[in-house]
């Protein structure tokens, strides 16, 4: 292939939604199995307690759910938890993760693809950054609420992929837009800023409500000490709870969690 036949092919390919085949044990210990995976979590876990520990029993998706961490404690609690992933080897860890809980529905589907369905809860956590129209995605995700259900929404902040990288001074791959040819497969794509999903949502769900708005991750990712992302873990787990909801902290967390809740009746 001549050298012009190359760039206008790399003109016209379009990007795919991210799926982590061939890469899931990777994928699982790598999210789960540092400290900023571990903080991540147990902040999620904080903010949905309430439902997690809720007396009736809900009908739950965890959507692009993967390996079944969100899924698990949610099954621990008795509630009737569908998980979808676009991965069958992601698939296949929460399988055994989740092998005793019959309560328990796993798909193997796109999000896109999943039937017309009424989920008192939605969980869709560091999805928004794989796929290719994020917005698109939105709107199905919101269908899929029942009225009065809720939205747990979680993603990627590109605003604090900006500021953590001109901390360290990588002024060229922010003037490339934050991308590079050789784009690390575990590193996301399509990073979103919080207020422009906040702003699209109030936008398109006028009559829903933000009950909740939190960075997660606002100073985990910023010490220069890395050692005591480890070593003061308790320490610095509690600084990141006390201020992940307040301004300025929240917009810094290197992802951002809201929560939307559609009304009782529209």
């Amino acid at each position: 292939m001549t050298k012009k036949k190359k760039q206008a092919a790399a003109a016209t390919t379009v990007k795919q939604d991210t799926f982590f085949d061939g890469i899931a044990n990777k994928f699982d210990k790598n999210i789960y199995g540092t400290s900023k995976g571990k903080i991540r979590h147990q902040l999620l876990l904080h903010f949905l307690s309430d439902f997690i520990h809720s007396e009736k029993e809900l009908s739950v998706l965890d959507a692009g759910g993967g390996t079944g961490m969100m899924t698990l404690p949610f099954c621990q609690q008795g509630h009737r938890v569908t998980l979808c992933d676009g991965s069958e080897e992601v698939l296949d860890i929460a399988k055994q993760r989740l092998a005793e809980y019959n309560k328990c529905t796993i798909i193997h589907s796109e999000i896109e693809a999943l039937e017309p369905a009424s989920y008192d809860l939605v969980l869709c956590h560091a999805v928004l950054e794989w796929v290719n129209e994020p917005k698109r995605l939105l709107h199905h995700l919101c269908s899929l609420l029942k009225p009065g259900g809720t939205l747990s929404l979680s993603f990627f902040n590109r605003d604090a992929a900006l500021f953590n990288n001109a901390i360290w001074g990588n002024f060229d791959y922010i003037n490339k837009g934050l991308n590079i040819r050789n784009q690390v497969r575990l590193n996301p794509h399509n990073a979103q800023r919080p207020q422009e999903i906040i702003n699209f949502l109030q936008e398109h769900y006028r009559d829903y409500i933000i009950r909740h708005k939190a960075g997660i991750r606002c100073f985990h990712d910023y010490l220069h000490d890395r050692n005591k992302q480890i070593d003061e873990y308790d320490v610095l787990f509690e600084l990141e709870l006390k201020h992940s909801s307040e301004e300025p902290f929240l917009w810094l967390g290197k992802y951002f969690h809201l929560m939307l809740e559609r009304p009782e009746s529209i």
